[in-house]
């Protein structure tokens, strides 16, 4: 008999445990309400971010386990300049316990953000990086990285974080990568590491055969040390890879065999250019010069009147002419020229520009000094 009372009372009691744990379950089931989230996120991609902000200040009040929806009260508040508050709010989430690599990839991204809105690249950097190092979230933060490691000139990391991402790109070519190799070695060029700048400028060109900063910053280093010789190899070199790049060098070649007593070569450099490039600016300009400083005045002016023909949007040869027509007193030629030039568009001969902000130079950067965008400068 007790037996029996004994197993009557185990049996009531599972039942009872397994009426309570089935309950829970299907309160646990049932899930919570996810309304107010999402009515946020549409208002959020309706661009009604007053709205989406309120709702999603619903959706934690209703669920405080909700991180998408306190990741995306701190952005609001950082898209309205209240970084400060955004900032807070994104670490209050660090402080959590249990948080899954999804929640915490989610803030590290909110977090980097907000340092870069404030400036603060130091913590930036140790935010990205611990981002990374969670993995699942790589690309996104491989660019931010390189983006940071270039405003602040880090360019050995900025060179490692570009070829992760050219490996994730899966490309075979590195020549994206010489820039950022050529940029190494001027950060030594400019303290005057000139061996050691060369080193790096030679390992951009293996990179990148095209690498023009990389020919034109060998040459100099060269110059500095009086090596003219070699600089002038260089520079050769150069021209004969890119000959359109020859406006690059055209000027220091002139000053440098003109040292060396060795002017009358660019005679050859300039009709070498002109047989791969024939509409050269450069080189026709340069060989009219070459003849004008000679005596040589109808040829320089059967060079400077194919370069008019040739870019016609130029007013360099023209003016050019007009020197040349003036020395002979050529007036009708001379009068002509100057009609000529009044009909031409007002503008900066060879003016860069980059391409993400605007920025002009009258020479070509390769990192843009207001916005540290890399090789963004064309014509």
């Amino acid at each position: 008999m007790d037996s029996i009372v004994i197993i009557f009372i185990l049996a009531l009691s599972a039942l009872l445990f397994i009426y309570l744990y089935y309950d829970r379950f299907k309160k646990e089931k049932k899930g919570k309400d996810l309304t107010s989230y999402i009515e946020g996120l549409k208002a959020l991609l309706d661009g009604r971010d007053d709205e989406a902000f309120g709702k999603f200040r619903e959706a934690v009040a209703e669920d405080s386990e909700n991180i998408d929806a306190y990741v995306r009260i701190g952005n609001i508040l950082r898209k309205y300049g209240k970084i400060d508050k955004a900032l807070q709010v994104h670490k209050d989430l660090t402080i959590r316990h249990g948080l899954s690599p999804d929640a915490k990839r989610l803030i590290l991204r909110a977090l980097s953000e907000d340092f870069l809105a404030l400036n603060d690249n130091a913590s930036a950097l140790s935010a990205l990086r611990e981002l990374i190092s969670i993995g699942g979230d790589d690309r996104w933060a491989a660019e931010r990285l390189l983006e940071l490691y270039s405003r602040t000139g880090d360019w050995e990391a900025a060179f490692e974080m570009k070829e992760r991402l050219v490996k994730s790109d899966g490309a075979k070519s590195k020549g994206a990568l010489a820039v950022y190799k050529f940029l190494q070695g001027e950060k030594l060029y400019n303290e005057k590491e000139y061996h050691k700048a060369r080193l790096l400028f030679k390992e951009a060109i293996n990179l990148d055969a095209a690498c023009i900063p990389a020919y034109i910053f060998i040459g100099d280093s060269y110059l500095a040390e009086n090596r003219e010789e070699d600089a002038v190899e260089f520079w050769k070199r150069l021209i004969k890879t890119v000959p359109e790049a020859s406006h690059f060098v055209l000027g220091r070649l002139k000053r440098a065999l003109f040292d060396l007593g060795k002017f009358g070569d660019i005679y050859t450099i300039c009709n070498e250019i002109l047989e791969t490039s024939p509409k050269n600016l450069d080189a026709r300009l340069t060989l009219a010069e070459y003849h004008y400083k000679k005596g040589e005045y109808g040829d320089a002016m059967d060079h400077l009147s194919v370069a008019i023909e040739d870019h016609p949007e130029s007013y360099m040869p023209v003016l050019d002419l007009a020197k040349i027509s003036l020395t002979v007193g050529d007036k009708k030629r001379l009068s002509d020229l100057i009609n000529r030039l009044e009909h031409r568009r007002e503008a900066v001969e060879n003016e860069y520009h980059c391409t993400r902000c605007g920025y002009k130079s009258r020479t070509k950067k390769w990192q843009c000094p207001s916005c540290k965008a890399v090789d963004s400068f064309v014509i």
